[in-house]
């Protein structure tokens, strides 16, 4: 399983993978997909709060991620603003092209602004500032031409939260869904051999380090690198991890991202599975082992695999 916490690599991955294979425009159209107003949270607020739902929909999102950011509002003057200090996916590709050596996409920020097609829905403007994203840094601002005036002035009926990366935890349960959407994405409209592709190379890049440390510490480095995904996922009871010399067996009781979905009344994709199959064996052969899946449940998420020396 692809923790969600670590979807945002996979997500720039993806982006990259799209345009590699199948050129800019298909990034683009890949982004309208997901921001399809009737599938969108944001749009879901707006319409039914107004300008309000913009500060509903980020003070949930922005504190799951653990941004660090001011955001205003004020509906009587018809504008609402967030000032990005440090954008938690940019801001965590930047330090993972530091700490692993895999460069974002270029142009990962510009999926954000495809945001504007929510606000659309209830007649409000979206204007977003890219100057300082290469420092992961950005600013949006929504407003209601029928009352902005152009002043933007943080009076006594502004709203303001100021929050720090350290006053919340990284737990965006949501990214959950952006992975089985993007990967059932690439399946119809690519084909599914491309969904195994996505995910080896995803394996390949991102946990190039730990496929290193397999290859110098044996099981031990994978057992470490499993109970930290489950750790994340706030779901280590659901973990049995068992070995011995030559053979390391993992048993998954329930994926955490699947009861997610069912949670949300979403539908999973079938390929969810090989976001911890294809995974798990690429790594495994890249780093000398051998892998099996012994068995997978389609509407639990429960699996039992093995790797052997």
């Amino acid at each position: 399983m692809i923790s969600c916490t670590e979807f945002i690599p996979s997500y720039s991955e993806l982006f990259s993978f799209i345009e590699r294979k199948h050129g800019r425009k298909a990034v683009e159209d890949y982004w309208t997909f997901l921001f399809q107003p009737d599938k969108s949270p944001l749009a879901a607020c707006v319409k039914k709060e107004g300008i309000r739902g913009c500060f509903t929909y980020w003070t949930g999102t922005l504190n799951e991620e653990a941004a660090d950011f001011t955001m205003y509002l004020n509906e009587k003057a018809g504008w609402f603003m967030i000032d990005m200090h440090r954008c938690p996916s940019k801001g965590r590709l930047l330090d993972l092209k530091d700490s692993i050596g895999v460069d974002p996409y270029p142009r990962y920020c510009m999926h954000c602004d495809h945001y504007r097609e929510a606000v659309a829905t209830v007649g409000l403007d979206y204007i977003y500032n890219f100057i300082g994203t290469d420092q992961a840094a950005c600013r949006l601002m929504v407003y209601d031409k029928t009352k902005f005036d152009g002043r933007i002035i943080a009076d006594e009926n502004t709203e303001i939260m100021d929050r720090k990366a350290s006053q919340n935890e990284y737990f965006h349960r949501g990214f959950h869904h952006s992975l089985n959407r993007g990967i059932q994405y690439i399946a119809d409209t690519f084909g599914e051999e491309e969904v195994f592709e996505y995910l080896e190379g995803f394996a390949k890049h991102v946990y190039g380090k730990l496929i290193e440390d397999v290859r110098a510490r044996g099981f031990e480095a994978l057992e470490e690198k499993i109970r930290d995904t489950y750790e994340k996922e706030h779901a280590s009871e659901v973990l049995t991890i068992t070995k011995s010399a030559d053979r390391m067996d993992v048993a998954v009781s329930e994926c955490p991202a699947v009861r997610f979905y069912h949670e949300q009344g979403a539908a999973v994709s079938p390929y969810l599975r090989y976001t911890t199959e294809t995974v798990m064996k690429t790594v495994a052969e890249e780093a000398g082992l051998q892998f099996a899946m012994d068995a997978y449940d389609e509407e639990t998420g429960r699996a039992a695999y093995h790797f052997t020396k």
